[in-house]
């Protein structure tokens, strides 16, 4: 086991002693260190303190990759420097407050990070409503036909799903405002306007009009949808700020919600709305299209293949981001989140050879909660660190399994119906018919098989299986 005591020491030492520490927080994996001088710090040194997997250097902090143990040593961390022990962090914000040239590359890094911030708090709704649709599937017709499709347990679970979907562009304005600073609820309340029930019945009215202050703006249905809303809250984020700023606190509370909705509402019904349906509608459309052609099996032979290095290099949360405003819109995939579920067991099948292999105790040890924690929980990072960058040669292995996931269940046609990770992802692919369940439990299993006889083979040195390297 880590001795969380001596690493939290050698971490303080390597970054200058508690003397060069204002501040330290901790997200999921890292210490995030606000130091008083950071040119000091010797990055090799702290790279070579053992139970420290990596270094990183985002939003003015210093940060040091540790694991899943980043609690435990965090603790000890404050109890060494003598500092106050501030709550886990996100680990999205490293972007906040950071001032970027004005670049192309720079504008599409606020985008997707805006996108991903918005979307991926909503993974756990879309994932809980999703099950129940999976549980109707299990026990009706579907798959064991244990109860009716007309029962009450059918329809209490299409009810949560429906639910979960339905009601998306509220609990996406909810996340959408709080991540660009301003008030979550009015951001809901955008959302809710996009769905309100007399508006969505003109929908089914032949001829109906709609205008806001004389302006025609199209009847669409924004039910079930994300991009819509996520333009329309990032025009009224500013407007609401502003309002804030300038309006004295006596009225502010009252008039600064109202006068921002006078001014969003032509904006989103007529513009933003509009534009944000069209747009999802048209990537919806490019999905279906490249998983249609030729070209689709490569796609997601090439994600699969690629998605390891695509999650360390931060490249996958704006993907996937895209991916989930996709998949809430249409409730399937046939692309990149199939591509990043089929591969999932690669890294650990590479974990698993890697830890039979390994003959050094403290790594052996290590190698077995990396393993569990990706094969389990499906967070990998970890893993990540701690044996493909430190070993480099995994990656072949990694490479080669997810490609071989990822062409099978292309050339299967494979469909994608709950974003599970961890060690439940083979439910990702009920909702279909059997054949679908079985051929993406063979993807998963063909990734795993083969980056684990490929590593076993090739991942370690023997001078690294003796720890020595």
């Amino acid at each position: 086991m880590a001795d969380n005591k001596q690493i939290a020491a050698d971490v303080l030492a390597a970054v200058g002693g508690k003397e060069n520490v204002r501040s330290v927080q901790h997200c999921m994996t890292r210490l995030r260190f606000n130091l008083v001088d950071a040119s000091v710090v010797d990055d090799e040194a702290v790279k070579g303190v053992r139970g420290a997997m990596g270094v990183a250097k985002q939003g003015g902090q210093y940060q040091v990759v540790i694991g899943t143990n980043v609690p435990e040593v965090y603790n000890e961390i404050i109890s060494l420097a003598g500092l106050a022990a501030e709550e886990a962090v996100d680990e999205n914000l490293d972007a906040v407050g950071e001032k970027a040239p004005f670049t192309p590359k720079a504008v599409l890094d606020n985008v997707l990070n805006y996108l991903s911030g918005s979307v991926v708090p909503l993974i756990p709704v879309l994932v809980g409503g999703a099950l129940f649709k999976t549980l109707a599937a299990v026990f009706g017709p579907t798959l064991l036909n244990l109860v009716p499709e007309d029962s009450h347990f059918i329809f209490l679970c299409n009810m949560v799903y429906n639910a979960a979907f339905y009601f998306m562009p509220i609990i996406a304005g909810f996340a959408a405002a709080q991540k660009l600073g301003t008030n979550g609820f009015l951001g809901a309340f955008m959302g809710a306007i996009l769905i309100e029930p007399s508006f969505v019945a003109l929908q089914g009215v032949e001829g109906a009009g709609f205008s806001v202050y004389g302006i025609p703006a199209p009847i669409n249905g924004y039910a079930q949808t994300l991009i819509p809303v996520l333009l329309c809250v990032a025009a009224m984020a500013p407007i609401n700020k502003f309002l804030n700023s300038k309006m004295p606190a006596s009225v502010r509370t009252i008039f600064a919600p109202f006068i921002t909705m006078v001014i969003m509402m032509p904006i989103a019904m007529c513009l933003l709305a509009p534009l944000g349906d069209y747009i999802g509608k048209g990537i919806s459309g490019f999905f279906f299209w490249l998983a249609g052609t030729p070209l689709g099996f490569l796609a997601v032979t090439v994600i699969a293949a690629l998605w390891p290095a695509l999650v360390m290099t931060g490249m996958h949360v704006g993907m996937a981001a895209i991916a989930l405003a996709d998949y809430a819109s249409t409730g399937t995939d046939t692309m990149l989140l199939l591509a990043a579920t089929v591969q999932a067991f690669t890294v650990s099948g590479v974990a698993l050879a890697v830890w039979l292999r390994m003959r050094d105790p403290e790594q052996k040890n290590l190698t077995l909660g990396y393993f569990i924690t990706q094969f389990v929980g499906g967070v990998g990072e970890p893993l990540l660190y701690g044996v493909f960058l430190r070993y480099k040669r995994p990656w072949i292995a990694s490479i080669i399994g997810g490609a071989a996931s990822g062409l099978y269940a292309a050339f299967t046609g494979v469909v994608l119906y709950t974003p599970v990770q961890g060690i439940f992802s083979p439910l990702s692919f009920l909702g279909g018919d059997t054949a679908n369940m079985i051929n993406g439990c063979i993807a998963i299993a063909i990734g795993m098989i083969v980056s684990f006889a490929v590593a076993w083979f090739t991942a370690l040195t023997p001078a690294q299986m003796e720890g020595k390297e």
